[in-house]
């Protein structure tokens, strides 16, 4: 029997992608599209995993994972695998880790990624069923590597923004009537197409456009050799030139792929990892949201269009939750850009039923791409909290200027390899570049200045190596954005970096103790050895790394004499330092006696009997103040016997 997923995910037409893209693998998947209908299919047939989006009308993912493990029976402990929009926060870690999540993903995620952890947890929890039952493992499922499906359950623009996401490769196969199409897709980007229509024939493109004469167009096709493009004749006809036929076969790729938005009706299936032969290659700067842009703003039938709109009028419109999608490279005149700032949460569908057919088409190409999404009222919002009016800085129109140069591969990879490594060491507040008072907006303007270009949209012609480090460099923003536009994950995330700043110093602290102390050892036997300079280098080392253990500025101070006993200024400076060690260590003998050593020296002998009597108090075994303090004695004894001798004379 196939294993049985439960694909639980609000956006119908993504949940259905995943469906097929994991039927396709063989398992049996059940669908529900909110948190209640989550909870009843789960309950009258319960799956061998759950994909569990966190937003969800009627009951969000953490709630519904609750449900589940509140259960008692065996199927509580069901892998659940968690789909989160926006970036996780600790916050979501620590409830997903307390839960008994088996992962948590953010979205989008490449569909291979999504296979790959899919097979992990089933392939794990189909071991232990074995392991129960003491049989023989059965034989995996066949693998189909293809997923199908309706164009009117799924409209193209959606499968390209979700192909788009799920960073696909292979070909998507569609068909309408007698209409073929195939499209090549390389990580998510639409990168060649190739048709069956007569009309989107090279020669027939350039008769109808004016570039060629149908005379001229019927001799190339005469001259035509096997295993020879028509595109190669005409420049050897010098019909057109090299560029002239760069243009002409760019343009008939985009018409060809156009052609598909207007389709009322047909069929798709994505053959994952195939590669498409003999076909026209798409333009590399070509973004997805610029592809849905063009298409549905020039080709996609209105009465689809409106359909989005009757369908779900009460969905306010707010901007995407997803970092990935809110930065995709889109090219906007002044009008969309001021709709797309327009959408901020306020807004419903409703409100834009009646508008000009131009502003519906834009926002139903918005709302396609993902930059914007539709949610209903019941829908709580657990993810980052929608843009404030104004942060998000618009994409810039395109303008006619020549293209210039960007960096080379050797640049992006060193300056995000840099920034990678950077990041690792900084506090989300360093990676953005902003005060640990900044307000949100400052905190969404930073993060979008320093994320779009870690975009993958500006990285189409980059190496693999490149676009690895900037999706490290991306989500390390995405998670500082989604914490600290979050006043409860912020408040949470201080408090922590705070704890984390305590550790770090009580570490370090102990680190210079420790090397302090190493240094201090060598003084003393360098003391002890009578090198006095090597005994004030170390000393001195170990009061710089530990600048309040009092023995160490007793030691110094000492170490200093011996070094320059003669230098008055060199004595003053010793006897700071032990005095500064009695202060820090009073209950300590060695600092007593060092200050007795230099008071006798400068001749104040009571002061020093006074501080060779202390030492001996702290430290009865002292041997080197009870000696200093006999010698004392005995040469004041000497000293008054003489006295007397002379008064008897």
């Amino acid at each position: 029997m196939h294993q049985t997923i439960l694909c639980v995910e609000d956006d119908r037409t993504l949940c259905r992608i995943l469906a097929k893209a994991l039927g396709a693998e063989g398992y049996r998947v059940l669908t529900a599209f909110d948190g209640e209908e989550a909870l009843r299919v789960f309950e009258g047939d319960p799956p061998d995993l759950v994909l569990l989006d966190l937003i969800l009308p009627r009951r969000d993912g953490f709630a519904v994972l609750e449900a589940i493990r509140a259960g008692d029976d065996s199927s509580a402990q069901v892998p659940v695998l968690l789909l989160s929009g926006s970036s996780t926060t600790r916050e979501y870690e620590r409830r997903a880790v307390s839960l008994g999540a088996a992962d948590l993903l953010t979205k989008p995620v490449a569909l291979e990624l999504l296979l790959r952890v899919v097979a992990k947890h089933l392939g794990e929890r189909k071991r232990e069923a074995l392991a129960r039952v003491d049989s023989p493992e059965p034989p995996a499922p066949k693998r189909l590597d293809s997923l199908s499906g309706s164009l009117e359950r799924f409209p193209f623009p959606a499968l390209i923004h979700h192909l788009h996401g799920l960073r696909a490769n292979g070909v998507l196969h569609l068909e309408c009537g007698r209409k073929r199409k195939w499209i090549q897709f390389r990580d998510g980007y639409p990168i060649a197409v190739r048709g069956n229509l007569v009309n989107e024939c090279l020669g027939n493109l350039l008769v109808r456009e004016g570039r060629v004469t149908a005379a001229r167009e019927a001799e190339s096709r005469r001259r035509m050799r096997p295993g020879q493009l028509q595109g190669e004749v005409l420049v050897a006809m010098e019909e057109l030139s090299e560029e002239e036929m760069a243009l002409a076969l760019r343009g008939q790729a985009e018409q060809k792929l156009f052609e598909v938005f207007t389709w009322s009706g047909g069929s798709f299936h994505f053959e994952i990892a195939a590669l498409l032969q003999r076909a026209n290659a798409l333009p590399v700067e070509s973004s997805p949201a610029n592809l849905i842009l063009n298409g549905v703003r020039k080709r996609l039938p209105l009465p689809q269009i409106d359909q989005l709109f009757q369908r779900l009028p009460a969905a306010r419109i707010v901007p995407a939750e997803s970092a990935f999608y809110r930065l995709q490279e889109i090219e906007l005149d002044s009008e969309q850009q001021a709709l797309l700032r327009a959408l901020d949460g306020k807004r419903a569908l409703a409100d834009f039923a009646r508008s000009d057919e131009a502003t519906r088409r834009t926002l139903y190409a918005l709302v396609a791409a993902g930059l914007v999404q539709l949610q209903r009222e019941d829908t709580p919002a657990h993810g980052a909290a929608p843009l404030p009016r104004g942060a998000r800085r618009p994409p810039p129109p395109k303008t006619a200027a020549a293209p210039v140069p960007g960096p080379s591969d050797t640049e992006l990879r060193a300056r995000f390899a840099a920034l990678a490594d950077r990041f690792r060491g900084q506090s989300h507040f360093e990676v953005l570049g902003v005060a640990e008072s900044a307000e949100s907006g400052e905190v969404h303007a930073a993060f979008e200045r320093l994320a779009e270009g870690a975009h993958p949209d500006r990285l189409k012609a980059a190496s693999q190596a490149v676009r690895a480090l900037a999706a490290e460099v991306f989500n390390t923003l995405q998670r500082a954005h989604a914490t600290l536009t979050d006043p409860q994950q912020r408040k949470i995330y201080l408090l922590e970096l705070r704890r984390q700043e305590r550790e770090n110093a009580e570490r370090q602290e102990g680190r210079q103790a420790l090397e302090a102390e190493l240094q201090f050892q060598r003084g003393e036997t360098a003391l002890r050895a009578r090198q006095f300079q090597q005994a004030l280098l170390c000393f001195g080392k170990a009061l710089e790394l530990y600048p309040d253990e009092g023995e160490y500025h007793a030691h110094y101070g000492w170490a200093l004499h011996l070094c320059h006993p003669e230098e008055e200024s060199m004595t003053r400076e010793a006897m700071e330092h032990v005095r500064q060690g009695i202060k820090l260590a009073k209950d300590r003998e060695r600092p007593y006696l060092f200050m007795g050593r230099l008071c006798k020296a400068t001749g104040r002998r009571d002061v020093a009997a006074k501080m060779f009597r202390r030492a001996i108090q702290i430290q009865p075994n002292c041997a080197d103040a009870a000696s200093e303090l006999r010698l004392l004695e005995l040469r004041e004894r000497k000293s008054k016997g003489l006295v007397r001798r002379l008064l008897r004379r």
